[in-house]
């Protein structure tokens, strides 16, 4: 694995659509302390790679709501509650129905034409965090189901931001924490 291969992955998955892929490092035990640094932008990419950030410099709104723009006042609590943990097996699907603003796979930009490179892409997105890792998300249909296609159509999810969606999946390694969220302010 490369910066140049991860972030060449990273801006077709991503580029055109509002969100936010960001790894910082892992630091303490419980991972979602570093969760939250990467959502309020308090870490540095362990390697020194490219975040895309459609908010980084959106001083207004970041004066108006935090550091965490546009996520509403993340904690660990928080994360505790909303998220759920599921198989990472299922998690390129996830990140491919991301690009999607309802989340739905079928959907996703050039999905089913391009399916093979759009499921490349997002395997190689995580095989940056180095198996064995965790994977977390908002969307409600995977909770209490580690073996859950986590690219299914998800009418509810648990919002961390004021928006009409958004969506994420959160990589856990032992070193470090891979951030990738999608918003849909419609």
């Amino acid at each position: 694995m490369t910066r140049a291969v991860w972030e060449a992955a990273t801006l077709r998955l991503f580029d055109d659509k509002y969100s936010l892929v960001a790894t910082g490092p892992r630091t303490h035990e419980d991972w979602r302390v570093d969760a939250v640094a990467v959502m309020k932008r308090d870490f540095a990419d362990p390697r020194g790679w490219s975040v895309l950030d459609w908010d980084r410099d959106n001083a207004e709104e970041m004066a108006a709501h935090g550091r965490a723009y546009p996520f509403d006042h993340p904690t660990v609590e928080l994360l505790n509650q909303s998220l759920h943990q599921f198989d990472p097996g299922t998690a390129h699907p996830l990140l491919v129905a991301l690009t999607d603003d309802w989340c739905r796979l079928r959907n996703a930009p050039g999905f089913p034409e391009e399916q093979e490179r759009l499921f490349e892409d997002a395997r190689t997105l995580l095989t940056r965090y180095q198996e064995p890792f965790e994977c977390y998300t908002n969307l409600d249909h995977v909770e209490g189901n580690t073996a859950t296609d986590a690219s299914g159509l998800s009418s509810s999810w648990s919002s961390l931001t004021q928006y009409t969606g958004d969506y994420g999946l959160i990589v856990v390694s032992d070193t470090e924490i891979g951030l990738f969220w999608s918003f849909n302010p419609i």
